[in-house]
This record gives C-alpha cells, sequence and structure tokens, in this order.
C-alpha cells in the first residue's frame, strides 16, 4: 500500500465513529478504531439480529355480510405486556453495550423475540444487533439488512455512514461515494452527517477525482469549520490540493489547521504535507525550513523519518516567507465590517504581498484584522511593511504570526 492511500485510510479511522442514536453514549462502529467490539462470543450471539416488520391484520369480506377486523383489540392483556417486556430486553442490551459490555448485549438481543417489539423498539433492536456483528462482510451485510427493512429508520444515516466506511476500507470507493450522496453541503449541523461530509469526498480523492474532491471540500467549509471534524477535513482538503496541483489550496488549508491544531493529531503530517506544498510551489528554502521544523518539533513522528530520508537534518531555519511555526507577520488593517477586510485582503494578493489572510477576532461585534507575511525575524517582517507602505500607502503594525 503506497503512503497516499494509507494516509487516506489513517483519515477514515481517525474520524470520530461517533454513533449515538439510542445506545446512549457513543458506540462503536464497523471500523479498525472500533476493534474492541468484535470481542469473542458464542457464534448465537455473534449473527446479527434480522427483525422483521410485523405483518398488518387486514379485513376480509364474507358473502353476504360486512367486512370486519379479524383482530379488532387484543384477545387479552397479555399481548401488551409481553410487548412491554420485549422492549424492556432491548433497553437492557442498549444500556449494556453505553457500558461496553457487549458480550452481554449480544446475549440479551438474541433472546428476544422480534414479534415481541414496538415498531421504534424493532427498529433499535435491528440497528443495534447491526452495530454488534463481528466487522467486515458480516457486518456489512448487517447493514444492508437494516436499512433495507427499516428504509426510513430513525438510525438510517448511521448504518448509511458505517456501511459507507466499510466499504471504504475494503477499497470500494465507488460505493462508498454512492451511499454517502444523502450527505450534503449547506445542511449538515450533526456529528453523523459532518463525518459523511469527510468520508464523501475521500471516497472521491480515493477513487482519483482530485479536482472534483478539492471543489466538495470548498462546498462543506461552512458545515466543517469549528466544528470537531474540522482538524480531519483541512488535511483531507490539503491533500486534495496537492493531487490535483493546487498546492495553494492545500497551503490554505493547512495554514488554518497549523494554526488551531498546532499540537493536534495531523501536525506532524500537515506539517510535511506543508513542506511538499511549498516545493510544488518552487520554494525549495521555505520547504526545507519546513520540513526542519517536523524533524525539531516530531522528531519520533513517522514524517521525520522521512525528513531524515531527504538528508535534511535539524538546524537553524533560515530565509524568510515561512508559512507556519511562529515568527512575525504584517497586520495592514483592523475593520468591524467583514467585506472590508476582504477588499483589502484581495488589493494585497493583487500586490503579488504572500500570505494574506483575514482573522475573525473575539469580541463582540468581531473585528476583523488583515494580516499578511509570515518571517522568522522582526526585521524580515518590517521590511515587507515599509516596502508596503512606500508602493502602496498601506500602513501596518508587526505583530506575532
Amino acid at each position: 500500500m503506497n503512503r497516499f492511500a494509507a494516509i487516506l485510510i489513517l483519515l477514515a479511522f481517525v474520524i470520530p465513529s461517533l454513533v449515538t442514536g439510542s445506545v446512549g453514549r457513543a458506540a462503536p462502529v464497523g471500523t479498525a478504531a472500533s476493534a474492541h467490539v468484535s470481542e469473542k462470543s458464542d457464534s448465537a450471539a455473534q449473527k446479527p439480529l434480522r427483525v422483521k416488520p410485523r405483518a398488518t391484520r387486514t379485513t376480509k369480506s364474507v358473502k353476504g355480510e360486512p367486512s370486519v377486523a379479524r383482530e379488532a383489540a387484543p384477545k387479552s392483556a397479555s399481548r401488551p405486556r409481553r410487548v412491554e417486556a420485549g422492549d424492556s430486553q432491548v433497553s437492557r442490551a442498549q444500556e449494556a453495550a453505553a457500558a461496553g459490555h457487549y458480550d452481554a448485549a449480544r446475549e440479551i438481543l438474541a433472546g428476544i423475540e422480534p414479534t415481541r417489539l414496538s415498531e421504534e423498539k424493532a427498529d433499535d433492536a435491528a440497528y443495534l444487533g447491526a452495530l454488534l456483528t463481528a466487522e467486515g462482510v458480516k457486518q456489512g451485510e448487517a447493514f444492508s439488512a437494516y436499512l433495507k427493512e427499516f428504509s426510513k429508520g430513525r438510525h438510517r444515516r448511521e448504518s448509511t455512514l458505517a456501511l459507507a466506511r466499510l466499504h471504504y476500507v475494503q477499497g470500494d470507493y465507488a460505493e462508498s461515494d454512492r451511499l454517502l450522496a444523502i450527505f450534503s453541503p449547506g445542511i449538515e449541523h450533526d456529528v453523523v452527517g459532518r463525518e459523511g461530509l469527510v468520508l464523501r469526498g475521500l471516497a472521491q480523492l480515493a477513487r482519483g477525482d482530485a479536482p472534483g474532491a478539492l471543489q466538495f471540500f470548498a462546498s462543506c467549509e461552512k458545515d466543517l469549520k469549528g466544528s470537531g471534524q474540522e482538524e480531519a477535513y483541512y488535511f483531507a482538503m490539503s491533500q486534495s490540493g496537492l493531487r490535483a496541483g493546487k498546492p495553494q489550496n492545500a497551503v490554505d488549508a493547512l495554514r488554518v489547521l497549523l494554526d488551531r491544531h498546532a499540537q493536534g493529531a495531523y501536525a506532524p503530517q500537515a506539517l510535511y504535507a506543508m513542506g511538499m506544498a511549498l516545493e510544488q510551489m518552487g520554494r525549495a528554502t521555505d520547504a526545507t525550513n519546513v520540513f526542519r521544523q517536523v524533524a525539531q518539533r516530531f522528531p519520533d513522528s513517522y514524517e521525520a523519518t522521512r525528513v531524515r530520508d531527504r538528508g535534511i537534518r535539524p538546524g537553524q531555519i533560515v530565509g524568510s516567507g515561512l508559512p507556519i511555526g511562529g515568527g512575525y507577520a504584517l497586520q495592514v488593517g483592523a475593520f468591524s465590517r467583514r467585506d472590508l477586510a476582504d477588499a483589502l485582503a484581495r488589493d494585497l494578493r493583487l500586490a503579488s504581498v504572500p500570505d494574506v489572510s483575514v482573522r475573525q477576532g473575539s469580541e463582540s461585534p468581531p473585528i476583523y484584522r488583515v494580516r499578511a507575511g509570515a518571517f522568522a525575524s522582526r526585521d524580515e517582517a518590517q521590511a515587507l511593511g515599509e516596502r508596503l507602505r512606500r508602493e502602496k500607502g498601506f500602513s501596518y503594525n508587526v505583530v506575532p504570526h
């Protein structure tokens, strides 16, 4: 497996598999991150619980007599009590699964008579049974069965995401992408929906459509920015930019990731990807500086090994134009209106000013600050500021990057 494929699969695993539903707290789904679900148990407990909807009683006419319901009311009070008992068992299984007692939950489910469940609990039982099925083909079949039998079930989104993730891990990226079409940019406001968006973009990228994946990720920013999936999102977007031959898009995404998640799970990979993007842009000195930061800040990481394989050793960071990792930048303006800040940022980019960004402050109402450049020393930042003042009439302040 090449390095790029490994990164994509890592992304799919790191996206938290939060499938809350009615199990209580987060329950495991069919990914490598949830291998602990597949604890040993007897074969009967491992089989997915398939719950068929109960047949509806119909009326039938008898010649010469009006139609009457075969069973207008329960013959005795035993039926409601039996349903209540079955529903109670499902609730116990859910509680056991939420507490991490997966074998106990499987055992409870195996002892339930499906015809003794209310419609709601039959839905819950079928979903939980699929969730607790041993990973792989059997679990995929269990989720497919759930989606077929409960096409409008309340766990449909979680089941679709879990099934799509299984197809993704198995390398069936086209089917994964097809299933994930139910998740759309602009309307996802919960964990399941946001995870679905990230995985959908990754599936497009993995099946070779890097430009399409980059465009899709760009359309998802409002859904994912500031969310718990933000870090995975920006790294996936950077990989799309690199694969699509759009290194500036990769740099922009990685800048946000490293600014907000400097010590996050993706930090070493993001720094290394930043170096790769700078190389694509022809900024060899800056790329070397970033690669050195990988070796210095994350010496035990796989990416540090890759840096050493390039013949790069930790040392003094030289040159200017460092896009990340501390140092100094210029603040060229601060506005109470975002449109004014964006207009200034456009003017700076047209003037070939590097690394322009608009940052929203935490004040209320917020202040939008326009910043440019990223430099190793104050003198380098001030040199750019003086050039802008002379040539464009811009005022500036040197600020920490």
